[in-house]
Formats: structure tokens, C-alpha cells, sequence
């Protein structure tokens, strides 16, 4: 047959259908007349061909259910007002300019990469303000080498504060999540509110951002000679603040660890910052004369340091704390220095590693001693001994009334 076919030609008509297949079927094509019967027979066989082409069918194809699921066009998800955007209380933005300032005149908000910070009442901020938190968050994060909003924490919808609020909350059932709530606050009635910190926010009670009329309509702020009112913003006390939320975030700490690593981090934070944030540089300048070694129990040395650690002084009365923050101070000291800027990462990396954690007033003895493994794990088994030696020989931790500045009020 395919000899045969290569030597009949057959009519154009013919080869137009024969290739195109539908057009025999669907157009009124006129069979050509065959010579001999061997051609006809020809013919007959290529159209049968064709029609075979044409009318094959082909197995009808099932989405799989995936694909059927995309075919679906899903509802529009009705928008719900949040609390956040049905609050009476706006944002704010500041100018970024020192010397200006705004001062609240009611509860407001300011929201940044990181954080929202709610404003009290008759808080006084200059308009750098903003740009210095930034940079205090950006700084700390960089020092330590882990971010403020780990994506393995647990994080809850803004705190209530109504304790600061006469009772009232204004954001209630806010939630910016993962950001920081970082709360300042204006002590109206003296009742001697201090910054603080937990692993969802901080607080701020800074005298120097209360505004002039709350600061004049109460004598009890300034009949203290322990509450006074500087002309700085104490970028120390909200570095280790916010150092304490930031690594709380990542994990557990005891005392001298939680206290320590902020006392610590708020030195290095302002001394990074203050060349090139003017606020923050003034603040060093100032406050530095202010910063004290508080009173400890017994001096450090090689053969206690360890079980000082494991103590974590939690026989220290609260009232009269202090050392835990001095001691864990100068043990980050002593560990940036001999092993390197990233003792920090590496410690939290060894408590993730060994499941060390605790709930609240849960840090038994038993846990503390793990803390103090992971300590050893990480720096060696000698690591106490050398931070005892390091503090004789720097002589940290070995004045037992502590180290206190003299102070002109």
C-alpha cells in the first residue's frame, strides 16, 4: 500500500482532506473519480483512515479535587472593625525634632515597626523620642543576635492596665501582635509606680516625661529626696526594660541572668548610641555620674561563684534587692570579654537545647543547677572559677556595701 501511495497522485481535494481529517467529514468534498480499481481501493482506504482519526475519543478527564477546590471561588470574608480601629483615641506622630515636644491630653497611641507605645495622660514627649526607641530596639537586637518578635513565642493581645487607670483599661482588647506594648505612664497620685517589664511589655515611669501640670499638682513627687525629676530621659532605664521583654521573649531566666543581662545591655546600648543620638548622648553624659555597684551578701571569688549563682540570692529580702543585678552584670561583662560578643546567643541556644524552663516562682534549686550546667556546657567546666578569679582580679564584686556615687540633688 505505501508503495502504491507513492506512486498514485491523488487529487489536491483529496490530500487536503486526508491531512486535515474533519474537512472530509464536514465539507461537501466531491470523491474523485477513480482510473482503476486500484486506485479506488486507494482512495477507500485513506478515507477510512481519516474518519478513524477524526472519530477517536478520548478518555474524558476528572479535576483532581485540589483543582476543583480552585475552581470554587471563595466567599468574601466580611471585614471586622478591630478594637483597635473603633478606639475614641488617636495616633500620634512626632516630628523627630528634639527640642519639640507633645504633651497628651489624652489617652493616645504611637505605632512603630516593633512596637506601640500608649501614652498615659499628660505625658510629655520630645520629638525625638521615637527615633530613640527605635534605635534602642534596633541596638539590642544586635547585640544579643535575636529579634524582639521570635516567631516561636507565644504571644497575647494587650495587656490590661486598668491597676494604672484608676480602673478603666483604654485598650481593651487591642491586639498588635507580634509587636511590644510599651505603656508610659503619669503617676498622678504619687502613688510610686516604676518602670517594669514582662515578657508581653513594659511599662515606663519616667519623671521626666510627665507633663509640667502633672508634675506641679501633686507635692508628694517632689517631697522625696528619692523622686527626682532630671532633664533627660533615662534611656538607661528603658534600655534594660526593654531588654528584659526582649529576652524574655526567647527564653526563662534566673535572677542574676534576667536582672544582669538588662543592667548590662542598658550600659552597652546607651554607650553604642549616644555619638550619633544627640537625646540619648546628653543622658550619658549626665546619668553616668548616677550609676552604682549595689550591696551584696559576700564577696565573689573562685570558690563561690558557683554556688552564688545557684543561690541566685533568692534569700535576699525584696525590699532590699540588688546584687542579683550587679552580679549578673558583671558576669555578662566577664563573658563578652573572654568569650566573645555572642555569649549571649550561645547560652540561650544551650537552654533551648537542654528544655530548661520554669513557670512563675517555679525556679527551684534543681532548675537553677541546670541553668549553672548549661553555663559549664557552653563555656567550660571552669567557667565559675574563672569569673571568681576575673572579679578579684578586676575587683568587681568586692565591696560588700556596694559602690555609690555621690549625688547632688
Amino acid at each position: 500500500m505505501k508503495n502504491l501511495l507513492g506512486k498514485i497522485k491523488l487529487p489536491v481535494t483529496l490530500m487536503t482532506c486526508g491531512f486535515a481529517g474533519a474537512f472530509l467529514l464536514s465539507c461537501n468534498a466531491v470523491k474523485p473519480k477513480a482510473e482503476t480499481a486500484i486506485e479506488e481501493a486507494v482512495i477507500d482506504e485513506v478515507e477510512k483512515e481519516a474518519v478513524a482519526e477524526i472519530t477517536e475519543v478520548s478518555e474524558p478527564v476528572v479535576p483532581e479535587p485540589e483543582e476543583l477546590e480552585e475552581l470554587v471561588e471563595e466567599p468574601e470574608e466580611e471585614y471586622v472593625p478591630t478594637a483597635k480601629d473603633l478606639s475614641p483615641y488617636k495616633e500620634i506622630k512626632l516630628d523627630g525634632v528634639k527640642e519639640h515636644h507633645f504633651v497628651s491630653d489624652d489617652y493616645c497611641y504611637i505605632e512603630s515597626e516593633k512596637y506601640v507605645l500608649f501614652l498615659d495622660k499628660d505625658v510629655d514627649l520630645p520629638g525625638d523620642f521615637v527615633i530613640n526607641m527605635d534605635a534602642i530596639v534596633d541596638e539590642i537586637e544586635r547585640q544579643l543576635q535575636v529579634s524582639c518578635m521570635p516567631e516561636d513565642y507565644e504571644y497575647c493581645p494587650v495587656t490590661d492596665v486598668s491597676v494604672y487607670y484608676h480602673g478603666e483599661d483604654p485598650w481593651e482588647d487591642w491586639d498588635i501582635r507580634p509587636k511590644m506594648s510599651i505603656f508610659i505612664m503619669t503617676d498622678e497620685e504619687a502613688k510610686g509606680y516604676i518602670s517594669n517589664a514582662s515578657s508581653d511589655d513594659l511599662v515606663i515611669a519616667d519623671y521626666a516625661l510627665y507633663s509640667d501640670d502633672v508634675w506641679n499638682s501633686n507635692p508628694e513627687f517632689y517631697a522625696s529626696e528619692f523622686r527626682v525629676r532630671f532633664d533627660y530621659v533615662d534611656y538607661y532605664a528603658i534600655a534594660h526594660e526593654m531588654t528584659h521583654t526582649i529576652t524574655l521573649r526567647q527564653t526563662s531566666l534566673t535572677n542574676i541572668w534576667t536582672e544582669g543581662i538588662a543592667d548590662y545591655m542598658s550600659r552597652e546600648v546607651v554607650n553604642a548610641l549616644a555619638p550619633n543620638y544627640p537625646s540619648i548622648g546628653e543622658n550619658k553624659a549626665e546619668a553616668e555620674k548616677y550609676l552604682y555597684d549595689a550591696m551584696i551578701p559576700e564577696k565573689v571569688n573562685a570558690d563561690n561563684a558557683e554556688r552564688i549563682f545557684i543561690d541566685d540570692y533568692n534569700e535576699i529580702d525584696t525590699a532590699d534587692r540588688g546584687a542579683e543585678y550587679v552580679t549578673g552584670r558583671y558576669l555578662c561583662q566577664f563573658l563578652d570579654e573572654t568569650y566573645g560578643d555572642d555569649f549571649y546567643l550561645k547560652y540561650k541556644e544551650q537552654i533551648d537545647k537542654d528544655g530548661i524552663d520554669f513557670g512563675y516562682n517555679e525556679c527551684t534549686e534543681e532548675v537553677r543547677i541546670n541553668y549553672a550546667n548549661a553555663l559549664k556546657e557552653v563555656f567550660g567546666d571552669d567557667v565559675f572559677t574563672k569569673f571568681g578569679d576575673w572579679c578579684v582580679e578586676n575587683h568587681a564584686l568586692q565591696e560588700l556595701g556596694g559602690i555609690w556615687p555621690e549625688i547632688e540633688y
